[in-house]
């Protein structure tokens, strides 16, 4: 495993205060992508999501406004129906690990698929790293990809994509968990207005939302992704943003300004 430069480290903490900070906290994903240009030397980066069983698949992109033109879902059916190796290894296994290319097959079959052939005649790009995202059903895999010219993906590279996934995980938690709190809420158009008036930022709406459920401050953290202590550090200022002192009030109050479903279970736990 190569071993990363201070430098490496300043970039994924940079990328992890941009995630938070960012405006649009549901959509941190053009971040994540450019962060991922940057230090690999991406041409293309792509969030797939593709469901095997049930034959769809979406894409999300970053790319040079020339690629950005091209059909990119057209060509990522392409590339499955094509068989590409990391697709096909992905969703028979469920492996979790980034990899490459070169990490499931050889550059030599690797140029005889359907799927090289179509990537280096429309974007000319044959080196994929993949660093996949959590799925809850078989079949179905979620990646960023990066894809480049040139020398395959180095030892260094290939730590910095293994040291950043679990931070790309953990967003990927909190995105979905606010997802979660938006559909719960989406006949109600006051939650934005008291989510501006109580200055509760993103990751905040989202473990009020898990309190509001019930969960323990150990079950949100495995939630989300976090420890136990940043879920204290959140739910403090849930409470002092709230004007409450316990976890009933707290969930009582949301409940009352509309952030929290009139339904949502009201439990007084001996976890704060």
């Amino acid at each position: 495993m190569g071993s990363l430069s201070a430098r490496d480290y300043e970039r994924m903490l940079d990328l992890a205060a941009a995630v938070m900070d960012t405006a649009a906290p549901e959509s941190p994903w053009p971040l994540v992508a450019d962060e991922l240009a940057r230090s690999l030397g991406g041409t293309m980066v792509l969030l797939s999501d593709v469901d095997g069983a049930a034959g769809t698949a979406s894409i999300d992109a970053w790319a040079p406004e020339w690629i950005g033109s091209l059909p990119l879902n057209t060509l990522l059916r392409k590339g499955l129906e094509g068989g590409h190796p990391l697709a096909r290894h992905y969703a028979q296994t469920g492996d979790q690990r980034p990899l490459a290319v070169t990490d499931v097959v050889e550059m030599s079959a690797w140029r005889r698929t359907e799927a090289y052939a179509t990537l280096h005649e429309t974007v000319g790009v044959v080196r994929h790293i993949a660093i996949p995202l959590p799925t809850t059903s078989r079949g179905r895999f979620r990646t960023f990809v990066v894809h480049r010219d040139g020398g395959d993906f180095d030892d260094r590279e290939r730590t910095y994509v293994q040291r950043l996934q679990p931070l790309l995980v953990s967003v990927d938690r909190f995105v979905r968990q606010l997802a979660e709190w938006g559909e719960a809420m989406r006949e109600d158009a006051q939650p934005v207005d008291s989510v501006t008036e109580t200055r509760l930022t993103p990751r905040e709406v989202a473990v009020l939302s898990l309190l509001g459920d019930g969960m323990t401050a150990e079950a949100i953290g495995r939630r989300l992704g976090i420890s136990n202590r940043t879920v204290h550090k959140h739910t403090e200022n849930l409470y002092r943003k709230l004007a409450a002192t316990d976890r009933l009030t707290a969930v009582l109050r949301a409940q009352a300004l509309g952030l929290l479903p009139a339904r949502a279970e009201v439990r007084s736990s001996g976890s704060r």
